[in-house]
């Protein structure tokens, strides 16, 4: 078990290097995006305008996904949260300890 675990940890830290060298790479970052507020030619459109279509329109089903994932976990921690000891249910059933 001691092994699993090891092999685990070395592989969160494996990921997390990985994923800390992708992020500081320049290359990562260069170009604009299509919400660049520097240069944009809409009068009509503020950037955080342009932003909430963005959410709205093209990421759309993330967002759903995410909010049902997000839902999922909170019913999930308030399931584990729950005590079920027999002398907190006699409480909540009768209003008194045996």
């Amino acid at each position: 078990m001691r092994m699993v675990g090891s092999i685990a940890k070395l592989g969160l830290i494996a990921l997390l290097a990985v994923l800390l060298s992708v992020l500081m790479s320049p290359d990562t970052w260069q170009g604009g995006s299509p919400l660049d507020c520097d240069n944009f030619d809409d009068g009509d459109l503020s950037c955080t305008d342009r932003f909430a279509l963005s959410m709205l329109t093209d990421w759309a089903f993330a967002l759903v996904a995410l909010g049902a994932l997000l839902t999922m976990a909170m019913a999930g921690a308030a399931y584990l949260v729950r005590d079920e000891r027999l002398v907190n249910l006699m409480w909540e059933i009768g209003g008194e300890e045996e």
